[in-house]
């Protein structure tokens, strides 16, 4: 299992598709729960929330794993602003989906 896989398993919250937290669980409790929480809303949040965002989201069925490494990489290779609208950017998307991330932490 590699984090590869986590953020795979992860991503599956942000598909315009009913939501497998039992999955998602049982790929991440091999991984520490400080760990998933981080990548959760570090990593994954901010590459996946845009599709939730559109009329029509692109990706319903699942992401592509090696396009979502790759936008995972780009992402985390962006030089790290710290001003105010990036924080206030980074607490609006962890108040959005932190119910999905108590929902999985129930089974982690």
């Amino acid at each position: 299992m590699s984090v590869i896989d986590l953020c795979e398993a992860l991503s599956d919250i942000f598909i315009d598709n009913e939501v497998d937290y039992n999955y998602i669980a049982s790929i991440a409790k091999n991984f520490p729960i400080d760990l998933v929480e981080y990548i959760f809303f570090e990593w994954i949040t901010p590459v996946c929330y845009p599709n939730l965002c559109t009329p029509i989201p692109t990706v319903w069925a699942g992401f592509k794993p090696n396009i979502l490494w790759k936008d995972i990489i780009e992402f985390r290779s962006q030089p790290r602003k710290n001003g105010f609208i990036t924080k206030l950017k980074k607490y609006y998307l962890r108040e959005k989906v932190k119910p999905d991330w108590l929902e999985l932490k129930k089974l982690l």
